[in-house]
């Protein structure tokens, strides 16, 4: 269990902390240089408009990313929290009004290359590191929280609005705001070439295996072993596309 101080309120020491905090979870340092630096280039290019400003942003925001691959797009309006921390592949496209969130406590995330992350999409880590690996499909308005580890294979295929969480509040003290109890850490492991169908939700401490399928709307609340189709709530294994595929070998 790790304490909670009440992450993401404002500081109660005056305008002078508050200020300073708020230049620490934002760009990663308190500095007022670095401050004012990535503000004026945010301020410059992350509205700019049409196909040139998508591909402007793939090499000016080399400047404050920690890595940036070639040929990356970048639609307008993208906020990043802690952007030395992201980590991006070549030829990754970044979707308008996506939110990339690296809390003081995380690793960072990184996204392989000839990935595909779509508008509104929400990934943060507040402990640990999320990585998403290459030619990755992660659908509009998805969602995906760390408080703990999070690994997501290659030629994975996220459709809309699928929540991914890992950890966990915890709640035993009767006497105490569940948000000031502390949290517990949690891994999620999604291997490859998983498909996980629109508003499906993955808990903490599961792992899926390589080629599964999640259906839509399902509530993974265990692990889902290689190549199983998970259905309902919470999500049970229904059938194998490993019998599947040898049922058909079988009719030839």
């Amino acid at each position: 269990m790790t304490g909670y101080d009440g992450e993401g309120t404002i500081p109660a020491g005056g305008f002078s902390e508050g200020f300073r905090h708020y230049r620490e979870k934002v760009y990663g340092s308190g500095s007022l240089g670095r401050f004012f630096g990535q503000g004026l280039l945010l301020t410059l290019f992350s509205c700019f408009p049409t196909i040139a400003g998508t591909v402007l942003r793939g090499y000016i925001y080399r400047l404050i990313l920690g890595d940036l691959g070639r040929r990356c797009l970048l639609e307008k309006n993208i906020r990043f929290y802690n952007p030395k921390s992201l980590i991006l592949g070549d030829r990754v496209f970044l979707g308008e009004g996506s939110l990339f969130d690296v809390g003081a406590s995380a690793e960072g995330i990184t996204i392989g290359s000839d990935s595909h992350i779509a508008r509104l999409v929400t990934i943060r880590t507040q402990l640990g590191k999320v990585t998403i690996g290459e030619k990755i499909n992660l659908g509009s308005g998805s969602f995906i929280y760390g408080y703990g580890d999070i690994e997501i294979g290659d030629n994975t295929l996220i459709a809309n609005q699928v929540e991914i969480i890992g950890g966990d509040h915890t709640f035993d003290d009767l006497t105490r705001p569940m948000r000031f109890q502390g949290r517990s850490p949690s891994r999620i492991v999604i291997g490859e070439d998983v498909w996980i169908g629109t508003h499906a939700v993955i808990r903490g401490g599961v792992t899926i295996g390589k080629g599964a399928v999640i259906g839509a709307g399902a509530v993974v609340l265990q692990d889902i072993e290689e190549y199983a189709i998970a259905v309902g709530v919470p999500a049970r294994v229904v059938r194998s596309r490993e019998e599947e595929g040898m049922a058909g070998d079988s009719r030839e």
